[in-house]
């Protein structure tokens, strides 16, 4: 219960309230308020009484207490980059940075009890297809793994350099990763995405948005396109793969061999091939033409095994177990139902006793 001297956070309101994907009139009708006096609550213009403050926690599934603390850590449309349909709405875009926003809050909690590696990514501007190549190129030497052979696990690449990684996901097909570059650096992967190979191309793509656009504006035709070539040059370094391509004279069957190796799909290498005049545009769209036929497109044979993302997972299953922190005392902390905490991480953590509190450090075999 708050108390007297406590205020309402309106911003506080407006997360709740899109990360559960409710309008403001819907909202509204719930609580018997008007959707105009939500809004005037949202932006601060309005103080609302401790009963509509009660009522909003029920309805949106928060403690009263979550709405009586600033947002240390929002995330700003700016910082945030979509691999998106342009069709996209809005609504899902928000509800998306909601759901996001409130994950900072969980990692920023844990960071109390576990010792995150720090964010490490490199900046590369970029403006032609060639600075891409080297960005990418140069990445993967900051890294330390060269550009002479594949990358086994994306996404633990990733973990180390301080992206923390989250499968779980806003239920939209419209979007297939989002990326957040901050003081939580982070990249989300839509969980009803079947295709390791199609993530494994996400989690580069986002990669390519927060090395290359740091402070612009992206989800354009030009910066989802610089990313898109980012990720193929990020996971086929060029000379590497060309030398591997020309292998053998094409075939399908070579592919999937270069599939099962580079852990990227059939169309990525294809392009790729394009991409590098390793195929001409003819021979291109014929063979994406096959593609299309065989539904490949849609979904490909010959998949990598999935690789879970760690850090987050790490840290849930030591709650109640390695460290003090509970469950119970990281929703109350942040002001969550368990409802809500599970709808926010996707883990549901069993309770466990706790043991002396200590810091856990993360490391990677």
């Amino acid at each position: 219960m708050p108390v007297q001297n406590e205020i309402f956070r309106g911003e506080r309101l407006l997360l709740a309230r899109e990360f559960w994907g409710i309008t403001q009139k819907d909202l509204g009708d719930r609580i018997a308020a008007s959707g105009a006096f939500i809004s005037h609550c949202e932006n601060g213009k309005k103080v609302p009484t401790l009963d509509f403050a009660k009522a909003c926690a029920e309805e949106l599934k928060f403690n009263l207490s979550f709405f009586y603390r600033k947002i240390d850590d929002p995330f700003a449309e700016k910082e945030c980059s979509f691999r998106h349909r342009r069709s996209t709405p809005e609504k899902a875009k928000a509800q998306i940075r909601a759901h996001a926003t409130l994950l900072g809050m969980v990692i920023e909690r844990l960071r109390t009890s576990f010792k995150f590696p720090a964010a490490n990514v490199p900046k590369f501007p970029v403006s032609s297809f060639e600075e891409i190549e080297q960005a990418a190129e140069g990445v993967r030497l900051y890294w330390g793994l060269g550009n002479d052979a594949p990358i086994w696990q994306v996404g633990r690449v990733l973990e180390r350099a301080g992206v923390i990684i989250v499968r779980h996901f806003v239920k939209t097909s419209k979007v297939d990763a989002f990326s957040r570059e901050g003081k939580t650096t982070l990249i989300f992967l839509n969980e009803e995405i079947s295709s390791t190979s199609r993530w494994n191309f996400d989690l580069g793509h986002e990669c390519g948005h927060l090395v290359m656009h740091s402070g612009i504006e992206t989800g354009d035709i030009e910066t989802e396109a610089q990313a898109d070539k980012f990720a193929s040059a990020f996971l086929m370094p060029r000379r590497a793969f060309a030398r591997e391509f020309r292998l053998a004279p094409f075939s399908w069957s070579h592919v999937f061999d270069l599939k099962r190796r580079w852990h990227t799909s059939a169309a990525a290498i294809v392009r790729r091939a394009y991409d590098l005049q390793l195929i001409g545009a003819a021979e291109y769209r014929r063979h994406y033409q096959y593609m299309s036929f065989k539904g490949w497109t849609k979904g490909e044979p010959c998949e990598p095994d999935f690789q879970d993302p760690e850090l987050l997972e790490t840290a849930f299953d030591a709650l109640g177990r390695e460290v003090e922190l509970t469950l119970n005392a990281l929703c109350s902390d942040l002001g969550f139902t368990e409802e809500t905490f599970l709808r926010v991480t996707g883990k549901e953590i069993p309770m466990r006793d706790s043991k002396k509190a200590q810091i856990i450090e993360f490391k990677f075999a």
